[in-house]
């Protein structure tokens, strides 16, 4: 008898502590719903405080916090937020692990690419990050290429020394990268025409398409996607510009007292031969020159 009420009695405790715990999860679940995204760094301890923690796996904590990173980021851009505290889950996880390459290339991108208009503030944290990668990771091409195109596609001024200024430090970023090796064939290339205009249109191109390609975030690549077709249409709209420009240079320097349209159709060889043609034989009033009449 005594064994049986002592069975039950416990199956009751074991009960009463299954729907306890039950209980307390769904009132937590509850309460963390209603906190603001901010309230999540109230559980982000200091990176010091991390590497005690840790007890030697603070490879395995860092992975952690960028995880935790990447879903606070994915809600802000989906919400429209302002990333405030992104800076803080970066710090943590690059003191953490230094070695941990992905987030530094992660940052450079989310900190400008995330649904808003992109400011000088916003190019200058995502250059501290890549700034920081060279360092770590000097034999990395891919992060002086993207410190490359920020400033020279990214940094906006209306003041012509600055602007120079960046646009020599982005080539000398680009021509690192090319110098490093183990990019793509047309880095050398780039390089080398990095301070002329199609050059820097290029380069704008080539880097959104790395990041379109590398980016796993649906929204990123829309606007990536977005701003790529813009570069795309100004590129064939300059080009257009440009034939048109050597198409009438070489009308003026023919015959700019002829039609054009008959320039187009004659084409510059066939318009070359037949004004030899003409010099060569030349007519009053559509008539060969007569010779004059023997007396």
């Amino acid at each position: 008898m005594h064994r049986l009420l002592r069975a039950g009695t416990l199956l009751a405790v074991g009960a009463a502590l299954v729907a306890l715990t039950m209980w307390a999860h769904a009132e937590a679940s509850y309460r963390r719903a209603g906190l603001r995204p901010e309230a999540d760094l109230l559980v982000l301890p200091r990176p010091e405080v991390l590497r005690v923690t840790a007890l030697g796996h603070t490879e395995l904590v860092a992975d952690l916090v960028w995880v935790r990173a990447v879903v606070y980021a994915g809600g802000e851009i989906a919400h429209r937020g302002d990333l405030r505290w992104l800076d803080r889950y970066l710090d943590t996880i690059v003191e953490l692990d230094p070695t941990f390459r992905r987030p530094y290339k992660w940052a450079g991108v989310v900190t400008m690419y995330n649904g808003k208009i992109i400011t000088n503030q916003m190019v200058r944290q995502s250059s501290h990050y890549l700034e920081l990668a060279t360092q770590r990771f000097p034999r990395d091409w891919e992060f002086p290429f993207m410190l490359g195109c920020n400033y020279l596609n990214e940094l906006q001024s209306t003041d012509p020394k600055q602007k120079a200024e960046w646009r020599r430090i982005a080539g000398d970023y680009i021509q690192r990268a090319a110098v490093i090796g183990g990019g793509p064939p047309w880095l050398p290339i780039l390089a080398a025409t990095i301070y002329t205009r199609e050059g820097e249109t290029d380069l704008a191109i080539r880097h959104l398409e790395e990041v379109y390609a590398s980016s796993e975030d649906p929204r990123v690549r829309a606007e990536v996607k977005a701003k790529l077709a813009q570069l795309h249409q100004q590129v064939d709209t300059e080009r257009l510009e440009q034939a048109r420009s050597a198409l009438v240079e070489a009308w003026r320097a023919w015959a700019p007292y002829t039609p054009l349209d008959l320039f187009v159709l004659a084409g510059q060889g066939r318009a070359d031969q037949t004004r030899k043609q003409l010099t060569a034989q030349p007519r009053l009033g559509g008539l060969e020159e007569a010779e004059p009449p023997e007396r």
